[in-house]
């Protein structure tokens, strides 16, 4: 009997589909060093600096990190050591697998330079106390890329004849990598418009001298529209990146159109999608960034608010956005929108909370501790509690953000009558327009339409 339940058990293993597969850990990459790492001087240093297009070019198995810290040098003995920095100690939490250390611009001013002979230690130090992480890293020494300022605290003859034989003597007293970025930027003054800090254009072989020292192979790289990895979604190419700490993505149209307009999903990308994929193919873009298990908090409204920013400032998208609340994505789509109307073309929602008291309710013991901690209030702090969409229609009414929205007449999970049913009646009250569509018979799932043209109608006309 044993002997065949372990069988049963051993085979359920085996014959499980790879989509139940663990997912398999990513190999951790840490870049540290100055303002050059950091990507001081690129408009875009998220998606520009060599680590961030280190971490494009190696794919999805790689979760790539930029520690950078600008203006710091490896001299202890230095104007702004590293060893100093809030980041240094970041590393340590981070526990990477591989480890890029690029210093010796900033050390080799003549403030700083005059401290040469501690070079050597410091950078010893330094690799001594990452060689003794538990993660155990491999270790690469990169050369300072070239530097083209003629007169100045930073000289490039200084780099070659001083810094960089240093790091060499080091990097073969530990039998550790050199990764040459002085040569791979050499020649490329067009390329460094303060003649100090590369472009995107010298970032990427930068990026491509690193991975070539990772994998020992070169790579053709075309730079990227968007940050993170490229991807493919349902036949379009799909960018998925982390922004302050929470993973976003980007799904490009093939014919984007004009003005760059956009839907964004505040929860559960790629969940139902018949909207997304529609709109898609009308050329919107979709975007996505996950705040669904931040109950709408302000600081999910904050956060939801700085990545607004940062898709106008440096992907050009649309001032006006579609929102996209799915479920407990509601919560936040409609009190974003209400603080943020003018930044609002219309909003889709779709079986959407709107009641936090009705979901997750008291009765999700887990989930309401976990909302109380997210807007740290208490218990009996709810009877003053306005975080409800229900409760923040006004500005949205005033401002004409017209409303559709889509929901199960039987949904067990997020109850029409407490949630959809009110908010609908209110925002009518407050002659705000709102157009609803009921699947009779319909849970909380599936969500969306089999024929979503309703929906596009809506959107397009608004």
């Amino acid at each position: 009997m044993i002997r065949t339940l372990l069988l049963a058990v051993w085979l359920m293993f085996m014959l499980a589909p790879a989509s139940l597969a663990v997912e398999k850990e990513k190999i951790k990459v840490a870049c540290i060093g100055n303002s050059i790492t950091f990507g001081a001087g690129l408009s875009n240093q998220a998606r520009d600096s060599y680590p961030a297009v280190l971490g494009q070019m190696l794919g999805s198995g790689y979760d790539v990190r930029n520690f950078g810290v600008s203006g710091t040098t490896v001299l202890s003995s230095g104007d702004s050591p590293y060893i100093n920095t809030r980041v240094y100690k970041q590393v340590f939490d981070f526990q990477p697998d591989i480890i890029f250390i690029k210093f010796g611009t900033n050390d080799s001013k003549g403030g700083n330079w005059k401290h040469k002979d501690e070079f050597k230690g410091d950078m010893q130090a330094m690799i001594d106390v990452f060689s003794g992480m538990d993660s155990k890293p491999k270790i690469y020494l990169c050369l300072p890329a070239t530097c083209y300022i003629e007169k100045g605290s930073i000289k490039d003859s200084v780099i070659v004849h001083g810094v960089i034989p240093r790091i060499r003597e080091v990097a073969e007293k530990n039998r550790l990598e050199i990764v040459d970025m002085h040569a791979a930027t050499s020649g490329m003054r067009e390329h460094f418009p303060d003649k100090l800090h590369p472009d995107r254009v010298a970032s990427l072989e930068m990026a491509k001298c690193a991975y070539r020292a990772m994998t020992g192979n070169s790579k053709e790289f075309q730079l990227q529209d968007f940050p993170g990895v490229k991807t493919k979604w349902r036949g379009y190419d799909k960018y998925d990146f982390e922004f302050n700490g929470r993973k976003a993505n980007i799904v490009a149209p093939a014919k984007p159109l004009s003005g760059k307009p956009w839907i964004w999903r505040p929860a559960f990308f790629g969940a139902f999608p018949a909207v997304d994929i529609a709109m898609l193919a009308l050329g919107y873009h979709v975007v996505h960034y996950d705040l669904a298990f931040l109950y709408g908090s302000p600081r999910s409204q904050e956060l939801g608010t700085l990545f607004y920013n940062a898709m106008i400032k440096y992907y050009g998208f649309s001032e006006k956005v579609v929102l996209e609340g799915f479920s407990r994505g509601g919560l936040f789509a409609v009190d974003w929108a209400a603080a943020n109307p003018e930044k609002v073309s219309c909003i889709y929602l779709d079986a959407p909370v709107c009641d936090i008291t009705s979901w997750p309710s008291r009765e999700r013991t887990d989930l309401w501790q976990e909302f109380l901690q997210e807007w740290n209030i208490k218990e009996e702090d709810m009877k003053n509690f306005k975080g409800n969409p229900i409760d923040n229609l006004k500005p949205l009414a005033k401002a004409k953000i017209p409303i559709i929205a889509v929901a199960g007449d039987s949904d067990k999970t997020v109850p029409y009558d407490e949630n959809l049913e009110i908010l609908a009646t209110r925002y009518k009250k407050l002659r705000g327009e709102i157009e609803v569509i009921i699947k009779e018979g319909c849970d909380h799932h599936p969500h969306s339409l089999d024929a979503p043209a309703p929906i596009i109608k809506f959107i397009l006309n608004h």
